[in-house]
């Protein structure tokens, strides 16, 4: 799989410097599109779609900010990496979920360990939950997969955009799904990337940048469930 990236900085010189390092990264791994104009790129994303997004957080009539807010309008869990040359500013980047932040100068050993978490992030297994219902076939890549919802016989999938429905025993249901997905009730499995908060019984999940959906965890799910997902989550941080 080749992740399709958009990096955005107004400076040319720096933009070279970040493509150029990520080629030496992989040069096989990143499709890389360059903009140095970020209305360019805001008008592009009407028709494109990039997995990462690599953007300067000062332009001189935009903020990476007001970028970062449209790309979340259809994009809510792409990655998006901030450069910087001001600590103090990230506080306000993390309200759009910044993946993270580089200050510059961008180095390999400040961009490769970014690079190191984004790739995992994007699960680029590729892999799918593959599965039938009223004999119609349906392939979902599970980072699209918020959470499971058992329902009687009915398996209910839900997604950023749609509800679908399948026939599945819990058993088989748990042997089909990735390590990204945790049971945290009899009746419901969360994508861990999803997950916004967890308190005592409720996971806050996100549907999209502006809607969030409560799960409830069982008594008998609450200690493995959360450890679980602390442990997962960690690997994305």
């Amino acid at each position: 799989m080749v992740i399709k990236v958009a990096i955005c900085d107004d400076i040319p010189v720096i933009a070279k410097a970040i493509e150029d390092l990520m080629l030496e990264y992989d040069s096989s791994l990143f499709d890389i599109d360059i903009f140095y104009n970020p209305f360019r790129l805001i008008e592009l994303l009407k028709e494109n779609t990039y997995d990462l997004f690599i953007l300067d957080f000062e332009f001189p009539n935009l903020s990476g900010i007001e970028i970062a807010e449209t790309i979340r309008k259809n994009n809510y869990n792409c990655p998006i990496i901030f450069i910087t040359n001001f600590k103090e500013y990230m506080e306000k980047a993390f309200k759009v979920n910044t993946f993270d932040y580089i200050l510059k100068p961008v180095t390999k050993d400040k961009l490769y360990p970014t690079l190191n978490r984004a790739i995992k992030y994007l699960d680029l297994d590729d892999s799918k939950f593959m599965f039938t219902f009223n004999k119609v076939f349906y392939s979902l890549s599970f980072s699209e997969i918020i959470y499971f919802e058992k329902n009687k016989r009915k398996v209910l999938i839900h997604t950023p955009s749609d509800i679908y429905e399948t026939i599945l025993q819990t058993k088989a249901l748990l042997s089909k799904i990735n390590d990204n997905f945790v049971q945290v009730h009899n009746s419901f499995i969360v994508n861990v990337r999803y997950v916004k908060q967890i308190s005592n019984n409720i996971i806050t999940a996100n549907l999209n940048d502006k809607q969030t959906v409560e799960i409830p965890i069982s008594r008998k799910f609450i200690d493995s469930a959360r450890k679980q997902i602390l442990m997962k989550l960690r690997d994305f941080i």
